[in-house]
């Protein structure tokens, strides 16, 4: 079987399943990178002869890998993916075994992601006046942290997308603008509506996106960008001295909402079903708390705590 049409033919099996348009990238993304070591090898046909063969392939291309210097995740990921493509020619009958299934498996590192502090959060907040810039900007804090929802969904969103429903509140997040392959449902909380019914009061008028853009001096109905958004998030974190060397401060909001929300009791599977993602152990990187969050945690989940408190 053709290398190339292989890769071809599993992108379409996986699409076939629903996948999101970006899993599909990242899948062609390290095939391809596969493909072309193969080919400098000399093979364009998927290896079928003796198992040693396929094998010694296989070592030869994750050494090449550690050669380059790449990051344990980066390596990782060539391990996942060589493990599902291998599989399915296995499954297609292309290849007798897949030999990727005789290695230990290569397992992402898992680090406590970064998060605002609530000081941060008011700090942050605070540097929002009454001016439509800053109406807008404090709802879209708001709604970051109280929802999770990533930078390119705030953009994404539409005026009929935000639901305003009596302590029912929540954001429609359509599959075309997400990484998830069907919308979802994400609820807010009141102070989130009023501030989002603030910022309705004063955006201007017309059809387009939810949050809107500028001209440099007034807001129009131009669509708000994810650089955009994250350049002004930047900007008010340097107003407050804020560490804001950082590339994807929007995804710092996202972190903080998953981590409060596991802090304050909630469950994973409800988290995962806000945050958009297909597998549970996705969210587990929100159970791992810095010391300073599991006192935070203690204090208020404290069993002692509730029995001389009454709760």
């Amino acid at each position: 079987m053709d290398i190339r049409s292989a890769i071809a033919e599993f992108l379409l099996d996986r699409k076939s399943f629903g996948r999101s348009p970006a899993t599909i990238r990242f899948y062609r993304t390290h095939l391809n990178a596969m493909a072309d070591f193969l080919e400098r090898h000399g093979y364009t046909e998927i290896p079928i002869g003796p198992r040693s063969e396929a094998r010694r392939m296989i070592r030869l291309f994750f050494a090449e890998l550690q050669q380059r210097d790449l990051s344990h995740n980066t390596i990782a990921a060539y391990d996942r993916v060589a493990r599902a493509f291998l599989g399915f020619a296995k499954q297609e009958g292309w290849i007798p075994s897949n030999e990727m299934t005789s290695r230990p498996r290569i397992r992402q590192q898992q680090k406590a992601p970064d998060t605002l502090d609530l000081f941060e959060i008011e700090a942050l907040l605070s540097t929002c006046g009454d001016d439509p810039f800053g109406v807008r900007d404090r709802a879209i804090m708001l709604l970051m942290l109280d929802t999770g929802l990533r930078a390119g969904e705030v953009v994404g969103l539409t005026p009929e997308d935000v639901i305003f429903a009596n302590g029912e509140s929540h954001v429609v997040v359509r599959a075309e603008v997400s990484k998830s392959d069907r919308d979802r449902i994400v609820p807010f909380w009141e102070e989130t509506e009023r501030v989002m019914q603030d910022w309705l009061a004063v955006r201007p008028p017309g059809e387009g996106p939810f949050f809107v853009s500028s001209d440099g001096v007034n807001l129009t109905v131009t669509p708000l960008t994810t650089s955009g958004l994250n350049q002004m998030m930047r900007r008010r974190a340097h107003e407050v001295g804020i560490d804001c060397d950082h590339g994807r401060w929007c995804h710092i909001w996202r972190h903080t909402f998953a981590k409060r929300y596991v802090m304050a009791g909630g469950d994973l599977e409800s988290l995962r079903r806000m945050l958009g993602h297909a597998q549970l152990d996705t969210v587990r990187i929100y159970l791992s708390f810095r010391t300073d969050e599991l006192m935070e945690k203690h204090r208020r989940l404290s069993p002692v705590r509730q029995l001389y408190s009454g709760n």
